[in-house]
């Protein structure tokens, strides 16, 4: 019995001692390897190629949801930041559609701002952008997103000026402090720049779009007028194929103020021609085809026939919009400001109560009572149009 004792405690002797063994080998072995942090992603253990590979398989919300976890990939997947799909859209209203404030909701932007929401951010219905929680009144944060407004109250929202300029409130004070810091400049003897170059027109932002055969280039020009408030400007050229202006096939989804289509309202502008050709007033048909109803944006056209260019197969009409944005000290919009937004639509705003026809409709000029004259409303045309031809016939029957 003595023995069997014996026995036992050189056993446990024996296990006890390759126990530490065993144990010893274990520690040196997790000394040797890298140690690994609670809640750490073995992904980035993956070569750049594979990273970069991985992230061209998603959505464009997750790719840029991806490239914010940390700075490697931040460097990886940087470009997805910038992606066309998380901007502004191009064109708020869809072509032969009412623009509705629920499709703003339905983008991959307004997505990746839900996701980025958290105790510090939240999003605005009516800005489309992120906000500090500071910036929204209690009973708003509990809201639905799609419901939920900053501070700013019911006049928040945006304004679409070009296919890559879409102005927030905030974005307006911004311009507002860039032209009067320009506009202290220019009040500075000229001893102390030399040429007075902010004495030339502001040109804030230029930038040329596409839509199928017809080009647009965009040239933006905002000032501050003598009663203080900012007037923007907006100059177009745009490219079309001869006799295309307003065709049913051709018309861009573009607005010139965010009530009415762009090519609609200047073939509407370029009916105006023959109203006052020997009469320098405009008659109240004119007035309310050059200018909107809603917000008050006018559309000039100084030339009311196309150039013809001579390097391609395309004339080029020259005209500009000036709309009024409010004043220039309010330290929330007005209702100038508010009658320019795109987005969000008047909810008591539709087809049948609106007092703008329908934005893809042409206002149509009464005919003139008058008979045509034969040179400025017959011969000219031709002359444009049919080139040396036309020129010789011209020239035959003008009387010297």
């Amino acid at each position: 019995m003595r023995l069997n004792g014996i026995n036992l405690l050189a056993k446990l002797k024996v296990v006890k001692r390759s126990s530490s063994i065993i144990d010893k080998s274990e520690m040196e072995q997790e000394q040797r390897s890298p140690r690994r942090n609670f809640g750490e992603c073995y992904i980035l253990d993956l070569p750049t190629e594979l990273l970069s590979l991985i992230s061209s398989y998603l959505d464009p919300v997750s790719r840029a949801c991806f490239a914010l976890t940390c700075r490697r990939l931040v460097a990886i997947c940087g470009p997805a930041l910038a992606s066309e799909a998380l901007r502004f859209p191009k064109d708020f209203a869809p072509l032969f559609h009412h623009y509705k404030s629920a499709q703003s909701f339905r983008t991959d932007r307004w997505r990746l701002l839900l996701k980025l929401e958290d105790g510090k951010w939240v999003a605005c219905s009516r800005c489309l952008k992120l906000h500090p929680r500071s910036a929204f009144a209690s009973k708003e944060l509990r809201r639905f997103p799609d419901e939920r407004t900053c501070n700013l109250g019911e006049c928040a929202g945006v304004i679409d000026l070009c296919p890559c300029k879409k102005l927030t409130f905030n974005d307006t004070i911004d311009l507002i402090n860039q032209l009067k810091a320009r506009g202290v400049l220019t009040k500075l003897p000229s001893d102390l720049f030399g040429s007075r170059a902010y004495d030339e027109r502001f040109l804030w932002h230029s930038c040329t779009t596409v839509y199928r055969t017809a080009e647009v280039k965009i040239d933006i020009f905002p000032e501050i007028n003598e009663e203080g408030k900012l007037i923007i400007r907006t100059e177009y050229r745009m490219y079309v194929e001869p006799h295309r202006l307003a065709k049913h096939q051709h018309i861009t989804p573009r607005f010139a103020c965010a009530h009415r289509s762009m090519d609609l309202w200047l073939s509407s502008v370029c009916q105006t021609i023959s109203c006052h050709q020997n009469n320098a007033t405009i008659c109240s048909a004119c007035e309310r085809i050059s200018a909107c109803s809603k917000c008050g944006t006018v559309l000039k056209c100084p030339r009311k026939r196309p150039f013809q260019c001579q390097d391609s197969n395309r004339v080029v009409y020259y005209f500009w919009t000036q709309r009024c944005l409010g004043g220039t000290s309010n330290p929330f919009p007005d209702k100038e400001w508010a009658a320019q937004r795109t987005h969000p639509v008047e909810a008591a705003t539709a087809w049948n109560n609106c007092r703008e026809m329908c934005p893809w409709t042409i206002r149509m000029h009464p005919p003139s009572h008058d008979a045509p004259t034969i040179e400025d409303e017959i011969l000219s045309p031709a002359l444009e149009n049919n080139g040396e031809f036309a020129s010789q016939i011209y020239s035959s029957l003008r009387l010297e």
